[in-house]
């Protein structure tokens, strides 16, 4: 009998032009947390693929309790066991939790095609209750808050009785509270025998929760380690390829005049009374717990929602924005959270969703100046060194930080003089980050304005000249860069201490 539930020997896929994954290697113990690390691009998720059956590999071995095994489809692959819960859950959302956890494989009332309710909604609280999650099975899935329908997705996995189970991202989108409710069902399944690869760019994570960690890097593997011999900067080193000096490489300019500032913003039920400003060639971090109303503030901002009190103002002036148009018009622009649904078009070019938002600069006597499109989006891609073969490849298949450089460029054909940057390394490999700040101070020393939005406490000590905090719908307090702690924020965050908002 292996002492592995899984390996992967030697797995190679080749795409026209690209060695996507070349000789991989990856192998798992029952029980074990095993984390697979690598930039965007690395191979990683092609690898999983190839695991779940969603693409065939070209060469190499895979074996499952030591039996060779060749994965045909993602059905043949639950039926060995194996689960892979994706980044974008893959769930019906008008269907409730329990049809969710049984599609496919609802119980039947003997020999009939009916479904037999009773049992499913019964086995699927048990499996819930085995998991210690509360939650309504006959609730529909498009009610369920992102954590909630995490679970469902665990819950689903554990319902085929899967061995093993692949995690892609999955705290990319979880509060403090609730990724620690996550990290707690890991730690039950990992005591029930049941092997996990987890797929995470929070190295933090990896520190926590893995048992061995795989490296890799331009499609190679690099290596497997136990996690204890390892420090972040060896992973670092061994993901990129090279020293990262500094992870938050960040300028300190001399701040110039205030550029934007919000007095009493209020969106009844939302927020209320938002009062800060942003200066010139300054980085302001907005932060908070996740629903304090961060990215409704910013969206109030540039004018996808309406206010219902409150003033901007612009250089000292006020003005109105009621729409995104408006905003653009004034110079403001708002790289949103969600880059795939939100910030870009993934089935137009890379060309087209530089110039998309400043379209008309380009356009001659009604027609599109084609010729100056291409040229405008080469500067750019030169300038923000976004890695395409092609001015005319489509979006959705360029790496999570090339996607966000090209939502950057975007806004920069704007000549947008205020930058929004809501979770602007959100799914971002640790090197293409680095590159995103330096960007972020390039903009800074150029005169910028910059409102950052984020989750991750450590890039906002990193980069941010003040930080504001949100708890609840309103300003909880103002830090300067040098009062600003995790400790400060986090008080603020939770409503443990008011402050003064300066």
């Amino acid at each position: 009998m292996s002492e592995f539930v899984l390996e992967m020997k030697d797995i190679t896929k080749q795409f026209p032009g690209v060695l996507a994954v070349n000789k991989a290697q990856l192998n798992l113990r029952p029980g074990e947390v095993h984390c697979l690390v690598g930039e965007n691009g690395a191979g990683k998720s092609t690898l999983m693929k190839i695991l779940s059956g969603a693409q065939p590999a070209d060469s190499g071995e895979i074996l499952i309790d030591g039996k060779p095994v060749h994965i045909t489809s993602p059905h043949h692959a639950q039926q060995l066991g194996i689960a892979m819960i994706y980044q974008e859950f893959n769930l019906s959302p008008f269907l409730n939790v329990a049809e969710n956890i049984f599609l496919g494989r609802e119980p039947r009332l003997g020999p009939t095609p009916f479904i037999n309710w009773t049992k499913m909604y019964a086995d699927a609280q048990a499996i819930l209750d085995r998991i210690r999650v509360k939650l309504d099975v006959r609730k529909p899935v498009n009610e369920c808050s992102v954590a909630q329908q995490q679970m469902v997705e665990i819950a689903k996995a554990l319902s085929s009785n899967s061995k093993i189970i692949v995690m892609d991202e999955p705290s990319a989108t979880l509060t403090d509270h609730e990724l620690e409710a996550l990290f707690e069902l890991i730690r039950g399944l990992r005591r029930e025998g049941i092997g996990m690869i987890y797929i995470s760019h929070r190295l933090e994570e990896i520190f926590g929760l893995g048992d061995r960690v795989t490296v890799m890097r331009d499609g190679n593997y690099v290596g497997t380690y136990p996690v204890a011999e390892v420090t972040r900067e060896d992973l670092i080193r061994m993901m990129v390829g090279r020293e990262l000096k500094d992870e938050f490489p960040k300028d300190i300019v001399a701040r110039g005049p205030e550029r934007l500032r919000v007095e009493g913003l209020t969106r009844d039920g939302v927020f209320e009374d938002v009062s800060f400003a942003v200066h010139e060639g300054e980085i302001v971090g907005l932060t908070g717990l996740v629903g304090a109303g961060r990215t409704e503030v910013a969206r109030a901002i540039f004018g996808a929602d309406a206010i219902t009190g409150g003033q901007i103002f612009l250089s000292g002036k006020p003005i109105t924005v009621k729409s995104p148009k408006d905003a653009i018009r004034q110079g403001i622009g708002l790289l949103t959270e969600d880059r795939k649904n939100q910030g870009l078009v993934l089935g137009m070019t890379v060309c087209e969703n530089t110039t998309l938002a400043n379209l008309k600069s380009l356009v001659r006597f009604v027609f599109v100046d084609h010729r100056r499109e291409r040229t405008v989006t080469e500067q750019y891609v030169k300038e923000l060194q976004i890695k395409t073969p092609s001015v005319e490849q489509t979006a959705q298949n360029l790496s999570g930080g090339n996607q966000q450089k090209v939502v950057l460029a975007k806004w920069l054909f704007t000549q947008s003089k205020v930058l929004i940057f809501d979770e602007p390394t959100r799914g971002i490999d640790v090197g293409a980050k680095v590159e995103i700040y330096k960007l972020m101070n390039d903009l800074m020393r150029r005169g910028v304005s910059i409102l950052m939005i984020s989750s991750e406490l450590p890039e906002v000590l990193g980069m941010c000249d003040r930080v504001l905090v949100m708890h609840e719908g309103r300003l909880a307090g103002e830090l300067s860069r040098a009062e600003a702690t995790q400790e400060g924020i986090l008080r603020l965050a939770t409503g443990e201490k008011p402050a003064h908002v300066g």
